[in-house]
């Protein structure tokens, strides 16, 4: 026997006939339980999903599980103290068993219709839209794989779920990249017009960052990926078949046979592992190419499955080949894996497509339109078809050949070509590298030494990079560096083959690096100023692209031990860490607030002299990489050191981490360091002024006045507060950012709240501010609030469980205090027990805590113990979590915490 729910409430026996369980509301009491099976659900609980506003005494209850049990026997429903428990299977148990597996196909064929469909039972109301939830979230998942594999199948399909359901985005998304990767670009951006119109008619609001990327997408390549496979058809029909069937699927073959290409047509998150050096950064490189911020206790792997793209693509695994197939086995339970490899990777359900050479047809077509591409003029003089099999049908070979037919004639280029016989993988390289070689050869002077110069790079590249764009123009058009369009323009790269051969040829790599660094200044101090105005958005965006460059350079700052210039790299985007939670921000401070007397000089670390330098930064065309400030390269001041301080503090304190910090100098900002670390708002208060007296940048100076405001309010520090945050909003709203008036309203609004003042204008306002991915932020707090308010007490369960997920992953647990102010609010009627015991968390978690639990909580005392912020937050969850839907939609009691 089984319970279904799905498309309606049935007692299925083992026959397939359905039992009779009797009167409407029986199966309401049968859909209850069966919705919590194995679970044992209170009298009390079931009393309220049922008879929702109108609860008869228990006997009623009682009555109508006897008729159950006489329906589908005695053993199926168990009596467990004051509550009963189902012990008969559901079809919802399999479904979401199935997706729990990753296994998102299975579950939506699994979906039998809308839940409890024909059932009266308004208690059970939230219950079931939290299922449609799960189900559109399973349904966006089969989606993003079929859109991978085949997006021609899928158009017609995901037009009618967007029209079934306009507000979610995510389906949007998809039918943007089906119908873009199917050469329909003009439908792609008309559906975003559509969406878009459609959530600000109804809800006032402009699309979200997912729906907006895949617009950007659309716009910056204008050229259909799948438009420049030549002679791939069969190979893109083998991968889209692997994918259907596979969790991990490896397109090998030897270097420069096509695979990245082949891999970017499918629509996913693409990696490339070619810049890292050891298995052990596999994880770091995932991070940065999807813009995961690592957090503590989470895994970059975790942070991968619980955002499921659509489709994970590791590229260039052959070096880190264990370290790539460690982490496909970690998520592929959740998250598809297409990667590329000259060697398999060796895990459980892996299906390997083998991307072969070219045939001699194909060959000759790739051939000829990279030719004429090269040269309006080109004409084939009878010797292409033999070049092209010399070439093996090697694409990369054969591109940089036909690159060359503006200075030779193909019969000139067959000449000069000599390779040799090839027959296996391993020689198929060697011909890829003759290739190389002798297109190599044939550059100019200028064009070796940028050509060599470039390996440098961690990540994509701008024009800025380069003083000879002419030179740079010249290599594009020779096929050795590759440009696309992003988000922000034309980038620039070389493809792995031909960066490894740039590397070997570098003579100074000590110069490259630094230049590489002087740019990296540039870009940060740009990114920098639009991250303290009104273009923040955008400059977490930039920063997002930079961040792989960004980290080469202070990588190699530091081994060159100068400290100077990894000051410099930094100190531009050092808010990040408390406004997105970039904690290797914290990571740099703490070794720039070491002492200092130790480090070597720029000429033991095998740095080039500054004269080298300067003469290196006309040809990329920037500012000196030791010009930074007047220490010495090796030294840095005490108020330097105290400044790297207080990010560490910051680092440890956003994680309730009690790492301890480095010794902090009898500085200002060294005192105030330590205050904000160990949260002494007192000590804070008595030395704020004399520390933002030292600090130069007004950004900063304004940012360190706020940074401390939670701390003093919890010591009654409102005037002070009020006063000096009240002019920091006036500021950020004229000049910006975002997401600092934000903060300065949400700090105002909890000063009002402490003082019996009206909060929810300045709540309301930080709710409307545009705030770039990945911002911490107590958005949810409020919004939590304003449903409890109105008596939608299941969606403020749900936001608040929302937040409590974003501040676990994120690692921001400080922020637990908060969270249980709001906490207390919304179940203090209804879970005296549970808010009574977050309540004595509040009352030992910091001032702020412990001035909210006098002042905000009315009616409850407590004398439980305290707990961590992370535990806090954890218990919160699991109260929530079990919860959700307990209070219905009932008007909250008179009054407010």
């Amino acid at each position: 026997m089984r319970i279904d729910l799905l498309g309606g409430v049935r007692a299925v026996g083992d026959d397939g006939s359905l039992i009779d369980v009797g009167s409407p509301r029986s199966l309401a009491v049968l859909a209850a339980l069966a919705l919590s099976p194995g679970v044992p659900v209170p009298e009390s609980r079931l009393i309220d999903l049922v008879w929702f506003d109108s609860p008869p005494s228990v006997k009623v209850l009682q009555w109508h599980v006897a008729q159950l049990r006489k329906s589908l026997g005695a053993a199926a429903i168990a009596r467990v103290g004051a509550a009963y428990r189902l012990d008969v299977p559901t079809d919802v148990e399999r479904f979401r068993a199935l997706l729990l597996a990753g296994d998102a196909a299975g579950a939506v064929a699994a979906w039998g219709g809308l839940p409890l469909a024909g059932l009266s039972a308004p208690g059970l109301a939230s219950v079931v839209a939290g299922l449609v939830e799960e189900w559109l979230g399973a349904v966006e998942m089969d989606f993003s794989r079929r859109v991978s594999a085949d997006p021609r199948s899928v158009v017609g399909e995901l037009s009618s779920f967007v029209a079934d359901h306009p507000t979610r985005e995510g389906l949007a998304a998809l039918l943007m990249t089906a119908l873009y990767r199917s050469g329909r670009q003009a439908d792609a951006l008309a559906v975003y017009q559509r969406v878009r119109q459609h959530l600000l008619d109804e809800l006032g609001v402009e699309p979200g960052p997912e729906l907006r990327a895949a617009q950007q997408q659309v716009l910056a390549h204008v050229e259909v990926p799948g438009a420049v496979l030549i002679g791939r058809d069969a190979d893109l029909a083998a991968v889209g078949e692997a994918l259907r069937r596979a969790p991990v699927v490896t397109l090998v073959g030897p270097g420069g046979i096509g695979k990245t290409r082949l891999a970017s047509v499918f629509s996913g998150s693409f990696v490339s592992l070619a810049e890292i050096e050891s298995s052990g950064d596999v994880a770091r490189a995932v991070a940065d190419a999807l813009g995961i911020v690592e957090r503590p206790g989470v895994t970059v792997a975790q942070a991968v499955v619980a955002a499921r793209p659509s489709l994970l693509v590791l590229d260039n695994c052959e070096h880190v080949l264990d370290g790539a197939a460690a982490f496909a086995a970690a998520v592929c339970a959740s998250v598809q894996v297409l990667a590329t490899s000259r060697e398999r990777l060796s895990v459980a359900d892996e299906q390997v497509v083998v991307v072969s050479p070219l045939d001699a047809d194909a060959s000759v077509e790739l051939f000829e339109v990279r030719a004429r591409a090269a040269d309006a003029l080109y004409v084939d003089d009878g010797s292409v078809a033999e070049l092209c099999r010399l070439l093996d049908g090697i694409p990369l070979a054969i591109e940089l050949a036909a690159a060359r037919v503006r200075s030779h004639r193909p019969a000139e280029l067959l000449t000069r070509l000599d390779i040799g016989v090839r027959r296996t993988g391993a020689a198929r390289h060697r011909t890829v590298r003759a290739a190389v070689q002798w297109s190599y050869d044939l550059l100019s002077a200028a064009e070796r030494a940028l050509f060599c110069r470039l390996s440098v790079f961690a990540a994509p590249f701008d024009l800025d990079a380069v003083a000879e764009s002419g030179v740079l123009g010249d290599l594009v058009e020779r096929s050795m560096v590759a440009v696309h369009s992003g988000p922000f323009g034309r980038r620039f790269r070389l493809l792995e083959p031909l960066r490894q051969f740039a590397a070997e040829q570098l003579e100074d790599h000590s110069e490259a690096l630094a230049l590489h660094a002087a740019w990296c200044l540039r870009q940060v101090a740009a990114v920098g100023e639009l991250l303290v105005g009104p273009g923040e958005v955008e400059g977490v965006g930039r920063l997002a692209e930079l961040w792989p460059n960004l980290r080469a350079a202070v990588t190699w700052a530091f081994e060159a031990g100068d400290l100077r210039l990894a000051d410099a790299l930094i100190r531009p985007v050092v808010t990040e860490l408390p406004l997105r939670g970039r904690r290797e921000i914290g990571d740099w401070a703490e070794r720039l607030a070491r002492p200092m007397a130790t480090h070597h000089t720029h000429a033991s670390a095998g740095v080039p002299p500054k004269s080298t330098i300067a003469n290196g930064s006309d040809r990329f065309g920037g500012v000196e990489a030791g010009e930074h400030g007047s220490d010495s390269p090796d030294t840095i001041d005490a108020g330097k050191h105290a400044f790297w301080l207080l990010w560490a503090a910051e680092r440890n304190t956003q994680s309730s981490s009690p790492a301890p910090l480095p010794d902090t100098p009898n500085h200002p900002l060294g005192r105030y360091a330590r205050a904000y670390a160990s949260g002494d708002g007192q000590e804070l208060a008595r030395c704020l002024t004399e520390a933002l007296d030292t600090v130069d940048d007004p950004h900063l100076r304004a940012f360190l006045e706020l940074m401390p405001a939670g701390t003093l309010l919890g010591i009654g520090r409102f005037e002070h507060v009020d006063r000096t945050v009240t002019k920091l909003a006036q500021r950020y709203r004229h000049e910006g950012p975002p997401t600092l008036l934000h903060w300065a309203l949400q700090t105002l609004g909890y000063s009002a709240m402490f003082q019996g003042r009206d909060y929810e204008p300045f709540f309301d306002e930080a709710a409307d501010a545009e705030l770039p991915p990945g911002t911490l932020s107590a958005n949810k707090t409020a919004e939590a609030r304003r449903a409890f308010r109105r008596g939608d007490h299941g969606k403020a369960f749900e936001l608040l469980t929302a937040h409590i997920d974003e501040l676990l992953e994120t690692g921001n647990v400080v922020a637990a205090s908060v969270v249980a102010v709001e906490f207390i609010a919304i179940t203090k009627a209804s879970m005296r027990e549970e808010a009574a015991r977050v309540l004595g968390y509040l009352k030992h978690a910091n001032d702020f805590g412990a001035l909210a639990a006098e002042r905000l909580v009315s009616g409850l005392t407590t004398t439980a113990p305290g707990m961590d912020d992370r535990e806090a937050l954890l218990y919160m969850r699991a109260v929530l979590s079990a919860g959700r839907g307990r209070s219905g939609s009932r008007r909250p009691p008179a009054g407010r915490a």
